[in-house]
């Protein structure tokens, strides 16, 4: 079966099956832990990066008071957070959300991936590239955009992560965060995302079912969230592959 990992970078560029063989194995054995525990703590050092197979994860920022920010969710495929390499102390707190399937990756393991195959490095900047557009993307939903705005952004972004490593079609997604954490990465109330979730249904762009969410109007969503190819990134990964190709 086709990782999350090799899906999300074959995306990218096409890649050998030594290279697919490399992905599969990067990290070595798998751990598992359970919905709710904490990975990383703030100011905690580490020396590896968490590779999700399997679940989904969130990072924050808690104030002293209680406020927490929502930083990213981390899904199958995603490596988290590479930064680790390069500044060993975190600046946040991971903690799973679901039960999670994951690996520990060393920075000398990337490195040596990377410089037997410029694919695979190609494809990691790509997603190092990608992540930094999603935060820029979410900064200005959280800084400038309306309540509205902010929440259909949130489900856009999850909704486009997910179809890139299989995890959701073209119909919708499913979404294990609830309304709590969805306030928290929209800089919202709870009570507000709650109004902002049944103007979206009422309006005809998502619908949600539990934990299932139905995309009814792709179109008027990306349009309200103004979506550009900051998010998608279509253009970079074709400049890649052409590149590549050459």
């Amino acid at each position: 079966m086709v990782t999350p990992l090799v899906l999300k970078l074959a995306s990218v560029v096409d890649l050998a099956p030594a290279d697919i063989t490399a992905l599969e194995t990067l990290g070595g054995s798998r751990r598992h832990c359970a919905a709710g525990q904490v990975l990383v703590e703030p100011g905690e050092r580490v020396t590896a990066a968490v590779l999700l197979h399997r679940g989904w994860a969130f990072r924050h920022r808690t104030l002293s008071d209680g406020r927490r920010q929502v930083i990213n969710f981390d899904l199958p495929g995603d490596l988290c957070d590479p930064t680790v390499f390069v500044t060993p102390h975190a600046g946040y707190s991971m903690q799973a959300l679901t039960d999670l399937s994951y690996s520990l990756v060393k920075a000398e393991e990337v490195l040596d991936l990377v410089t037997r195959s410029p694919r695979i490095g190609a494809a990691f900047w790509w997603a190092e590239a990608h992540e930094e557009a999603i935060i820029r993307a979410h900064l200005v939903a959280v800084g400038r955009m309306s309540a509205y705005e902010r929440v259909a952004y949130l489900l856009w972004e999850l909704w486009t992560r997910l179809r890139v490593v299989g995890h959701a079609d073209g119909k919708g997604f499913e979404l294990p965060a609830g309304q709590d954490l969805i306030a928290d990465a929209a800089g919202l109330s709870y009570v507000h995302v709650s109004r902002m979730l049944r103007r979206l249904d009422r309006e005809g762009l998502v619908r949600r079912k539990q934990k299932h969410w139905r995309v009814l109007d792709a179109g008027r969503l990306r349009a309200l969230v103004q979506i550009s190819d900051a998010i998608d990134f279509a253009p970079l990964a074709r400049r890649i592959q052409d590149r590549l190709s050459r």
